[in-house]
């Protein structure tokens, strides 16, 4: 399991998405990359945009691969009611389609309110117990059993901003 926090700024998704990513390389499910990132980044953008009050905000990024399953959390500190289940969002909004979309490229989805009331988590999660574990490209078979770095972490992520390290 990974779990970071980004400041609640439009320009942090470019950095969810590369931290997703490496984590999905490293733990061999680079198959489900695309639906992943998608409804991360849906996600992220529903939590600057209507979980935050500015971009000192934080948004917690978290990921884990257990159990059959890879499950994704994104929770804001803001509070406010939970999102309201996907409807027939109108096809020439610019907005509105979010939440459908996560609904349509997950396995199962929901949201929770934070235990004090303040914020929520919407979260979601993939089935991957009929999918095969990928090879790392260039990777021989010795090598692919390395011990792990950490507990299922890939190296040190490079650090956010002024020199603060967000992790």
């Amino acid at each position: 399991m990974f779990e970071m926090t980004f400041p609640a700024d439009p320009l942090c998704a470019q950095q969810v998405r590369r931290v997703i990513r490496t984590h999905l390389r490293y733990w061999r499910r680079s198959s489900l990359s695309d639906a992943v990132l998608l409804a991360t980044t849906e996600a992220f953008a529903n939590a600057v945009t209507h979980g935050s009050r500015s971009p000192r905000d934080l948004i917690t990024v978290a990921m884990e691969n257990s159990n059959g399953q890879l499950r994704v959390s994104v929770s804001d500190e803001a509070p406010g009611r939970l999102p309201i289940e996907p409807s027939g969002a109108d096809s020439l909004a610019e907005s509105g389609r979010g939440l459908a979309l996560i609904e349509a490229f997950t396995d199962v989805w929901g949201v929770e309110p934070a235990d004090e009331g303040l914020g929520k988590t919407i979260w979601f999660a993939f089935n991957t117990t009929a999918e095969a574990v990928e090879p790392v490209p260039g990777e021989t078979e010795a090598c692919s059993s390395r011990p792990a770095i950490g507990e299922n972490r890939p190296a040190p992520l490079p650090s956010y901003g002024e020199g603060r390290q967000w992790a």
